[in-house]
Order: C-alpha cells, then structure tokens, then sequence
C-alpha cells in the first residue's frame, strides 16, 4: 500500500513537470529557449556554411514547392536551408513558408513578395534585406538581426522577434497584429502607419523610433524604451504603457483613450492635443510636459508630477488628481469642473481664467498660485492654503473656504457672495473690504461685512 502511494505521487509529480515545461519559456518571453549555439547544433541541413550554387538553390525551392503541396510527393521535399550563406540571393516571390532557414546568412538578400509564413528564421542575419510586402505571418524571427532591412509593407502578424535587432529597420505600413517583439530592438525603425494592434514590445527599446499614425490598440508596451520617440497621431486606445519611458517622446494628436500609463516616465514629452480621456497616469511623471488642449476628462493623475507643465486650455473636467504635483503648473483656461485636487501641490501655478467649478480642492497648497479671474463657484477649498495667493476677480460663489489659509491673498474684485469663509485664517478686514461680499457669506470671527460698493459714475 506504501509502495502504491509512493508510485502514485512520483506519476503525479512527472505530469506536473510535462505540462509546466513549456510554460518556462513563456514566462521568460518565449515559447521556447534556443540559443545560437542550439541552432547551429541541431542544424542538419547540407549547406551549413555552404553558399549554393543559384541553380542548386532553385531545385531546393521547386522540390518545396512540391512539398507543400503535396507531403508525399516523392520529388518534394521541405526546404533545409539552415546555416547556408545566402547573402544577395535572389528570392523575390519565393515560396519558403515552412522553410528551415535558421541561422542562414541572408544579408542583403532579396527576398520582395516572398512567402515565409510560419518558416524557421530563427538567429537569421537579414541586415539590409529586401523583404517589402513579404508574408512573415507567423515566422520564427527570435534573435534574427534584421538592422536597415527593408520590410516596408510586409505581414508579419503573430510572428516572434523575441530579442532581434531591428535597428533602423523600415517597417512602414507593415502588418503586425499580435506581433512579439520582446526585448527586440527598435531603435530608429520606421513604424509610421504599422499595424500593432495587439502587439507585444514589453521592454523592447524603441528610442527616436517613428510611430507617427500607427495603428496600436491595445498593445503592451510595458516598461519599453520610447524615449525621444515619434507617436504624434498614433492611436493607442486601450495601450498598456505602464513603467515606459517616454521622455521627450512626441505624442502631439495621440489618441490614449483608456491607456494604461501608470509609472510612466514622460518628462518634457509632448502631448499636445492628445486624447487622455480615462486614462490611468497615476504616479506618473510629467515634468515639464507639453499637454496644451490635451483631452483629459476623466483622467487618473493621483500622484503624478506636473511640476512646470503647461496645461493651458486641456480638459480636465472630473480628473483625478488627488495629491498631484502641479507646482508652478501653467494651467491657464483650463477647464477643471468637478476635479478632484484634494491635497495636490499647485503652489505658485498659473490658473488664471481656469474654470474650477464644483472642484474638490481640500487641503490643496495654492500658496502664491495665480487664480485671478478664475471660477471657483461651488468649490471645496476647506483647509486649502491660499497664502499670497493672486484671487483678483475670481469667482467663489458658494465655495466653501473654512479653515483656508489666506494670509496676504489678494481679494480685489473677488466675488465672495455665498462662500463660507468660517474659520478662514490670516484674513483681514483690509483684503475683506476689497471683495464683493453679499449678505449670505459666512465670514470668520472678528470680520465685519463690508458696506456695498458705490456704483462708480
């Protein structure tokens, strides 16, 4: 009974190890481990390190040829080509999908309108290979070195590039739905009006990359490299950019609706009329960002840095800004009704003209911030320091000020009719004469109401 058991957890333990073997290469971004060193190993074909003849080299494709379409054709057989040097060959229109041609040499070949769907290009070189407009649909590319290659236009959708080198590679137009470039390297590659939707680049390096008008809902660019990189008009609604860096990168006209870019870096980036509307930029860094009319209604920027931002004219309307750093912010016309800015730092920000409606701006420091002429009505500023604060015909209607700090704010011409200014500290009758007061506002303890303002002739 002992040895039964014993058997019993030993089968067990060997099916575990059956069924999580694949997965381990998964988890470390691909479906299987295979070095360069492998692949030259398990290279069987007999032109390892052989450049065929080009006649030799049409009989390999035709017997293929026949291969696909028949498995038993006896003329037929699957094209071997692995480890052979093929550097300049001659294959535009080529029929090698399925072809084995891992490690093989392909520098500077011609290889236009070929079909490569599903073919074995694993640790390829195809530095400055012509592959406009071929079909890669589902090709094994990991490791391959495609620097400079030309793949203007081509289908490479679900196909693996895990880790290869795409270095100022030309990949516009191209097709590339549920791609996989993990870790790949796209530094300076062309991927202006690309088809990524779905696409993988977790942690690829995509720095001055050019993704302008590319196409790449709901793709995961987490924690990749897209510094100085050019996404104006790019469509990522629904994009996970979470830990990215995209410092100085170019998103001017973007669309990010719903994106995901929590922790992401994006200092001095240029988000110029670019849709942000619901999206996540918690914990974000925007220092010195360019989000002049930027669409953000609804946006997440809990704990984001805005120091220095200009934000002049976005829409802000019921963002999330609790405990943001807006410090010297330029936020002037912007529209921010309803927002929620409890505790965020807008000390010495531009809000001038700024529309803060029904906002939430409890415990927020607005010390020396410039709110003249801005609308408040309604406002939650309960705790709020208004130290130095610039006030001069804004709008407080109805705002609630209680337990606000306003030592040597600025007042003139501010509309106070209706505010509760209970508890309001460091206000004196001086700045209180100098604001339009109705009968309804609650003042603090010690302060008169101010006669009504004579009508100037």
């Amino acid at each position: 009974m002992v040895l039964n058991k014993h058997r019993t957890a030993t089968l067990v333990a060997c099916l575990v190890a059956i069924i999580l073997l694949p997965l381990q290469g998964e988890a470390a971004g691909e479906t299987s481990v295979r070095s360069p060193a492998d692949t030259e190993a398990a290279c069987a074909g007999g032109f390892r390190g052989k450049q065929p003849a080009p006649k030799v080299l049409q009989e390999v494709i035709e017997a293929h040829a026949r291969w696909l379409e028949d498995a038993l054709d006896p003329r037929g057989k699957k094209a071997n080509l692995c480890g052979a040097n093929l550097r300049g060959a001659r294959l535009r229109e080529a029929s090698l999908d399925r072809a084995d041609l891992s490690g093989a040499d392909l520098r500077g070949a011609d290889l236009q309108e070929a079909n490569l769907s599903e073919a074995d290009l694993y640790g390829a070189n195809l530095q400055k290979a012509n592959l406009s407009g071929a079909d890669l649909t589902d090709a094994d590319l990991r490791k391959a070195n495609l620097t400079k290659a030309n793949l203007q236009e081509a289908t490479l959708a679900e196909a693996a590039l895990f880790g290869a080198t795409l270095t100022r590679a030309n990949l516009r137009g191209a097709y590339m739905e549920g791609i996989h470039f993990y870790g790949a390297d796209l530094q300076e590659a062309d991927l202006r009006e690309a088809s990524l939707g779905d696409a993988h680049f977790y942690a690829a390096n995509l720095r001055k990359a050019n993704l302008s008008g590319a196409e790449l809902i709901e793709a995961d660019l987490r924690k990749a490299h897209l510094d100085k990189a050019n996404l104006s008009k790019a469509n990522l609604k629904g994009a996970v950019l979470a830990g990215a860096n995209l410092e100085g990168a170019n998103l001017q006209d973007a669309d990010l609706f719903t994106a995901s870019l929590r922790n992401t870096i994006l200092v001095k980036a240029n988000l110029q009329g670019a849709i942000l509307s619901e999206a996540d930029l918690s914990y974000a860094n925007l220092r010195e960002a360019n989000l002049q009319r930027a669409g953000m209604a609804g946006v997440n920027l809990e704990g984001a840095c805005l120091g220095k931002a200009d934000l002049r004219g976005a829409n802000l309307g019921m963002a999330v800004l609790f405990g943001s750093d807006l410090r010297g912010a330029d936020l002037r016309t912007a529209t921010l009704p309803r927002a929620v800015l409890a505790r965020a730092q807008l000390a010495a920000a531009d809000l001038r003209g700024a529309v803060l409606e029904e906002a939430y701006l409890a415990g927020a420091d607005l010390e020396r911030a410039n709110l003249a002429t801005a609308n408040l009505e309604g406002a939650n500023l309960v705790n709020a320091i208004l130290r130095g604060a610039n006030l001069q015909q804004a709008n407080l209607r109805h705002a609630n000020l209680q337990e606000a700090e306003l030592s040597n704010a600025d007042l003139e011409a501010t509309i106070l009719e209706g505010a509760d200014l209970t508890k309001a500290s460091g206000l004196t009758q001086a700045q209180l004469n100098t604001a339009t007061v109705g009968e309804d506002t609650k003042l603090p303890e010690g302060l008169e109401r101010p006669k009504p303002r004579q009508a100037q002739p």
